[in-house]
């Protein structure tokens, strides 16, 4: 086993989680961004605007699951206000629309008990950590990690939104490792997905963690190098990986 010098994880199911249902959730934030998109005029009822963004966040998902492409929230919205005459907004409109859509989610993502303890271990033992999201904004992520006080443990955050590619795909990784300045061998990832986390890790040549917080929904394709049940866990293996 080569030295260990960084550490990646993934983020929603890793690091956090809601703790209400998504349906709820949702709700909350369709009705959010339509009181303020109301004040800039649309004048549509909330059971029509609502629709419209489901199908606007259906489309972007059919799009982006099967080409491992990331259509980030700004296009989105941007798509969904067009249809309630609100077209070629200003970008301080759509920063607005995006914030009051996610406003009710943030307050939702907590830490699960083993977060804080592990960032602060895997700092301690100067391993540089980084984070790598599959997720619709960067905005979001970076604002779910301020909320939670844990973005000063990462030295690079790198999201899907921002790249406009999802893991698995390669250059999401590499860009991490890059702004870290280590080599695949001398990092490992920590994710909930094996499909994007342990497939994408292992495809670039870094060490990959099964993060098993919960059954998985379908057979295992491709094959980690430990799993756990929880960070505390992965960080054992992590320094018994680095005295090998």
């Amino acid at each position: 086993m080569n030295q260990i010098r960084a550490v990646l994880l993934d983020l929603g199911d890793t690091l956090v989680h809601l703790s209400r249902p998504w349906e709820i959730i949702f709700e909350e934030n369709a009705r959010s961004i339509y009181e303020f998109l109301r004040g800039a005029g649309v004048k549509a009822d909330f059971d029509k605007f609502s629709a419209s963004l489901v199908r606007a966040l259906d489309d972007a998902s059919a799009t982006s699951g099967p080409f491992k492409i990331e259509i980030p929230m700004e296009e989105t919205i941007r798509r969904v206000m067009g249809k309630f005459g609100l077209r070629n907004p200003h970008s301080e409109l759509v920063q607005g629309a995006i914030e009051a859509y996610y406003r009710p989610e943030l307050q939702s993502w907590e830490v699960f008990p083993d977060t804080v303890e592990t960032l602060i271990n895997l700092d301690k033992s100067r391993y540089v950590i980084g984070l790598i999201s599959n997720a619709r904004s960067d905005w979001a992520v970076n604002a779910i990690m301020r909320k939670n006080e844990i973005e000063k443990f990462f030295q690079v955050t790198v999201t899907s939104a921002a790249m406009r590619i999802r893991k698995p795909r390669p250059e999401i990784f590499i860009k991490a490792l890059d702004a870290l300045d280590v080599r695949p061998r001398e990092a490992t990832f920590i994710g909930d997905s094996l499909d994007a986390d342990v497939l994408g890790a292992r495809n670039v040549g870094m060490h990959a963690i099964y993060l098993r917080r919960r059954p998985p929904e379908h057979d295992i394709l491709v094959a980690p190098e430990a799993t756990v049940s929880n960070l505390t866990e992965a960080t054992k293996i992590i320094e018994g990986w680095a005295t090998d």
